[in-house]
């Protein structure tokens, strides 16, 4: 849960700074940027689901922790303990 948290922090604030309008390529570079680094999602998944989902990142932005945790749900991976201490070894 606490990679969510900082996941939609992160693009709150990438949201509260963009001009409306539609995603940027930009917005989508970093989310899904932030969402690989954080790890345990599909980030393609995650990014097509909120794009498809939120016509602009101000409508993401408006929506709450929960409905913003249900929406990327089905987008949530599990990794195994070895992988994440491969992952953590760069």
């Amino acid at each position: 849960m606490s990679r969510f948290l900082t996941f939609t922090l992160f693009s709150t604030l990438l949201i509260l700074t963009s001009c409306g309008g539609g995603w940027s390529e930009e917005q989508k570079d970093q989310i899904k940027n932030k969402c690989i680094a954080d790890g345990g999602f599909d980030c393609d998944c995650l990014l097509e689901t909120v794009v498809k989902a939120n016509a602009n990142p101000e409508d993401y932005n408006n929506l709450s922790a929960d409905d913003k945790s249900a929406l990327v749900q089905d987008c949530v991976v599990e990794v195994e303990e070895e992988q994440e201490e491969e992952l953590e070894s760069f």
